[in-house]
């Protein structure tokens, strides 16, 4: 009788509590988001890790629907220095939540000039203007044509801008300090040609061509601190890739699964919907499969491979992971399939780590 009571008690005082708990949510949510608003505006991330170079995953989509995961957008950090490569729609945002101020962005530099590579581009320039109260417009570089690029997206936003400096005032937004400002290259045309577009305190960019016709397309090599990260932007099978990327330490490579493209397919075309359904097809033939991204890893004696731009999209938990087995099959090294928020971590001290950073 004493037991049956205690437990009626305890069952009385837990749905007290769970009362309370409904009753006050509001405020305990408050508290909540003050201690995470705390954490997350510190954007120290690049402090708080060790001296080296490391690939910072800040979308790991494509032009599909995905609620998991951003636009492509890669970064490293370098020492304590930023750089991005491509900034797909919704980059900005999540570069934030990881710990990362887009005011420490020193230059941006695209693989291609197709839209989902740079349709975040946008937000991160004005995000570099307002975190740090820049008095120079955003660098960003690219193939022939990222002038008209960056053109357009100041225009779009010259009346934006306008707004934003009279309501917040020179001292807050420097009038000279917002857009972008654009360097273009041509894209080699040979295999195994590099050209070299920053060599300074110990850190390398190098860029090469890579297959993703009929656009003009580039992968990039980045060296600092004796380490070594290749980023294969949008391509097919690619033996420029592979020769690039020789020795590296990570080779971080695009993938689209055939088998779950024919299954994109069929239902777009079951549904009627025969232009999406031909799309479907024709993407086939300028990405890479995974077991192609492994062959590029072997070939070129890379230290690990991660698995980035998934096509088509991976809703469900676990479905990334057919990716790394397709791509094991080719490739004996480690094989990661990346999600928005990690950082593969490559120390100047050697090693290699991976974690996840997102802060809310």
């Amino acid at each position: 009788m004493k037991a049956g009571a205690w437990i009626l008690g305890a069952i009385a005082v837990l749905a007290a509590l769970g009362a309370g708990a409904y009753l006050f949510r509001g405020e305990i949510a408050t508290v909540l988001v003050e201690r995470a608003a705390r954490e997350g505006v510190r954007a120290t991330l690049p402090q708080e890790l060790p001296d080296g170079l490391h690939a910072v995953f800040c979308g790991t989509g494509s032009p599909l629907p995905d609620r998991q995961r951003a636009g492509p957008c890669f970064a490293v950090i370098a020492g304590e220095r930023v750089f991005l490569f491509d900034t797909g729609e919704g980059s900005a945002e999540t570069l934030a939540l990881m710990g990362i101020s887009l005011g420490d962005v020193e230059a941006v530099y695209l693989t291609h000039l197709h839209s989902d590579h740079f349709d975040g581009l946008a937000a991160v320039a004005l995000q570099h203007w307002a975190m740090a109260t820049a008095t120079e417009p955003l660098t960003v570089v690219g193939p022939v044509g990222v002038s008209r690029v960056a053109a357009g997206l100041n225009e779009a936003y010259a009346i934006d801008a306008e707004y934003r400096r009279e309501h917040h005032g020179p001292a807050i937004m420097p009038p000279t300090g917002g857009g972008l400002f654009a360097q273009d290259f041509v894209v080699p045309t040979e295999d195994g040609q590099t050209i070299v577009l920053r060599d300074d305190d110990g850190l390398r960019i190098l860029a090469f061509r890579v297959d993703h016709a009929p656009t003009d397309a580039v992968g990039y090599r980045i060296e600092y601190a004796g380490r070594t990260i290749v980023i294969s932007g949008d391509t097919s099978y690619s033996h420029s890739l592979a020769l690039a990327a020789q020795g590296a330490d990570l080779l971080v490579h695009e993938a689209i699964s055939p088998r779950l493209d024919r299954i994109m397919h069929d239902a777009t075309h079951d549904a009627g919907r025969e232009n999406v359904s031909q799309i479907f097809t024709d993407i086939l033939d300028y990405h890479t499969t995974p077991e192609d991204a492994g062959r590029v890893a072997t070939e070129a004696q890379v230290g690990a491979l991660a698995i980035t731009h998934f096509l088509p999209q991976t809703p469900i938990p676990g479905l990334a992971s057919t990716f790394v087995r397709d791509a094991r099959r080719t490739y004996d090294g480690p094989v990661y399939a990346m999600r928005d928020g990690d950082v593969i971590l490559l120390p100047r001290a050697g090693g290699m780590s991976r974690r996840n950073t997102l802060r809310f």
